[in-house]
């Protein structure tokens, strides 16, 4: 059964109170995940995958702030956003859970671990290091916001158009996602696109410390990804976390959640401590 958690009234009040949106997956159990999408993602990416796992435990997907329905800000520290998680927490009741973070959201989650590590049992990392990256989305930032999509009848248009800057279809896709329409039936961006680009510089940079991270953690990548490389970035993660697996997911690449289900699904699962055929 899927319970989902607040209508848009409430939305809008926990919006004026910087509290992320988020769509709650039930479970009759008291264990619970939080799951964090990556940059100009929404929870909803994560919405197959987090039925499955309902399943097993409560699954909390949440919209990262300047995303989806969360509230928007001027402000995307990786700092700022550890402790909307934790906030979230607090206000949920959620005295201590598991945690899932992809890309973007996987170093938000590996500051959480700095910040508040007695709030999580074990950590799922999807596909990133800490370490910072090389500046790879401008071409998208700057399509999102050149390209007028208000007086534009339909979503093929805009993939039609958004295809002259932004070849790769699932790309695409994903960005499709953070299109709605307004009261007028006007399509507009829900992502805070000036704050993603103001902020841009700061998401792709490192902001893990030094210290160690003892909570459990899997650092899942995808085989064909560059985003986790081998000797080097395993070699980081290993010397950060005392207690850590690294596993990869053949023939996938960054998005491996979607480009591998099951096999994201298993390897989570068992990582948690939970078989795919008990509930």
């Amino acid at each position: 059964m899927i319970t989902l958690s607040l209508d848009k009234q409430i939305f809008k009040k926990m919006n004026t109170q910087n509290y992320l949106a988020y769509t709650h997956y039930s479970h009759p159990s008291p264990a619970a995940v939080i799951i964090i999408h990556g940059l100009l993602g929404c929870k909803d990416n994560w919405r197959s995958l987090a039925k499955a796992m309902s399943q097993h435990l409560n699954v909390y997907c949440v919209d990262c702030r300047n995303h989806g329905e969360s509230f928007h800000h001027p402000s995307m520290t990786y700092d700022d956003m550890s402790k909307d998680i934790k906030a979230l927490l607090d206000h949920l009741s959620l005295d201590k859970v598991f945690l899932i973070g992809h890309s973007m959201g996987g170093k938000i989650a590996m500051q959480c671990l700095q910040n508040d590590p007695n709030r999580y049992h074990k950590a799922i990392i999807v596909d990133i290091a800490p370490k910072s990256y090389e500046h790879h989305h401008q071409a998208i930032l700057t399509a999102m916001q050149t390209i007028t999509i208000t007086n534009m009848l339909t979503r093929s248009v805009i993939d039609t158009t958004l295809a002259s800057m932004i070849p790769d279809t699932s790309i695409r896709q994903l960005l499709l996602k953070n299109i709605k329409r307004n009261q007028d039936q006007q399509f507009y961006w829900q992502c805070n696109t000036e704050a993603i680009q103001a902020n841009y510089h700061a998401i792709m940079k490192n902001s893990i410390r030094n210290d160690t991270i003892h909570v459990p953690t899997l650092f899942l990548r995808g085989e064909q990804s560059n985003y986790i490389s081998q000797p080097n970035d395993t070699n980081i993660i290993k010397t950060l976390f005392t207690n850590v697996t690294i596993t990869s997911i053949a023939g996938a690449g960054h998005w491996l959640q979607s480009e591998k289900p099951q096999q994201f699904l298993t390897e989570t699962l068992t990582f948690l401590g939970y078989s795919e055929n008990q509930s």
